[in-house]
C-alpha cells in the first residue's frame, strides 16, 4: 500500500509539473486523491477492525 501510495503521490507531482492545470487534469487529480483517501480510510478499518 505505502508503495503505491507514495508512486500515485509522486505521478500527480510529475503531472501538475509537465501539464497545463487543464480541467481534465483537476478531475484527474481528483480522482487520484479520491482514490488515495479510500485507500488510507480502508486501512484505518482494517486496522480497527483486528483490535
Amino acid at each position: 500500500m505505502k508503495t503505491a501510495s507514495k508512486e500515485l503521490k509522486k505521478l500527480r507531482l510529475m503531472a501538475e509539473s509537465s501539464l497545463s492545470k487543464t480541467a481534465e487534469l483537476q478531475i484527474v487529480l481528483a480522482q487520484i486523491e479520491a482514490n488515495l483517501s479510500r485507500a488510507e480510510t480502508q486501512k484505518v478499518i482494517d486496522k480497527t477492525k483486528v483490535k
